[in-house]
């Protein structure tokens, strides 16, 4: 395989991905017009190069020159790429041919061990479908309760987790646990002030098991003391993003779990 405009040639992974954007733009593009309307959008608002000699006028020729932008990319770039593609509307793609990529990207980025996943339109160290899982749960759950607070938080969480090539760790702690003081204050009844790295006003009053509770306090404790937060005892060393992640995803789980058990309650 050769090289693309003088960058290494690519990896598995990139090679998939580029293979996914090939066949999804290319299977819709019934006019032929396709890759020079995403490499003028792509020129203009992500790689901010010139546009008045792109061949845009030329299907084929725009295709290889936004392959070769594509090869010449830092990795964690390529990420950007896809994220301004499928979200973006000056980038060019299809909303048609949007759906059929977030179709597949999670099969493509777990097929080559990728160490992310695609959640909302946004890349995240997520590797396995149970963590990603345990986020998109709660992001859903808030949504049906309705709690604002939380929903920001704990997408800034996941903003904070996919920040790239240097993800912020420790503000993604700090935003997950904020989270869970929101919902939990929420199902306490509002009264008093918002509590930090706690559940068990809420668990309490939703039968939470004793020994489950205790796991449940003890993690939370190690969240808040992780997350540089007030009154929180900082460890020596900040999370790095593994720790982060795992705790962002604790953070989640507890969540799900508190408005599942407050969602059984008010049906019963």
């Amino acid at each position: 395989m050769r090289d693309h405009a003088g960058a290494a040639a690519g990896t598995p992974l990139r090679n998939s991905l580029w293979n996914l954007l090939y066949r999804v733009v290319s299977s819709t593009d019934h006019s032929r017009t396709a890759w020079g309307a995403i490499l003028r959008g792509a020129c203009l608002q992500f790689f901010k190069e010139t546009i008045d000699d792109l061949p845009t006028a030329d299907n084929e020729a725009s295709r290889q020159a936004l392959k070769d932008f594509f090869f010449g990319l830092p990795d964690h770039r390529v990420y950007d790429l896809f994220e301004f593609l499928l979200t973006n509307d000056g980038a060019g793609l299809k909303e048609v041919d949007r759906k059929l990529i977030r179709h597949s990207l999670n099969r493509v980025l777990e097929e080559e061990k990728a160490p992310v996943r695609l959640l909302r339109d946004r890349f995240l160290p997520l590797p396995d479908e149970l963590a990603l899982d345990a986020v998109a749960t709660a992001e859903e759950k808030i949504s049906l309760f309705d709690l604002a607070a939380a929903a920001r938080h704990l997408q800034t969480a996941v903003a904070f987790l996919s920040r790239r090539p240097d993800p912020a760790a420790a503000e993604a702690v700090r935003e997950a646990v904020i989270a869970v003081a929101a919902v939990v204050r929420t199902l306490a009844g509002e009264a008093g002030e918002v509590a930090m790295g706690t559940a068990a006003p809420a668990a309490l009053r939703l039968g939470i098991p004793p020994g489950l509770r205790e796991g449940i306090e003890a993690m939370l404790r190690y969240c808040h003391s992780a997350s540089g937060l007030a009154g929180s005892d900082s460890p020596a060393n900040p999370p790095d993003l593994a720790e982060a992640t795992c705790l962002v995803v604790f953070c989640s789980s507890v969540i799900s779990l508190l408005l599942s058990r407050a969602g059984e309650k008010t049906r019963e």
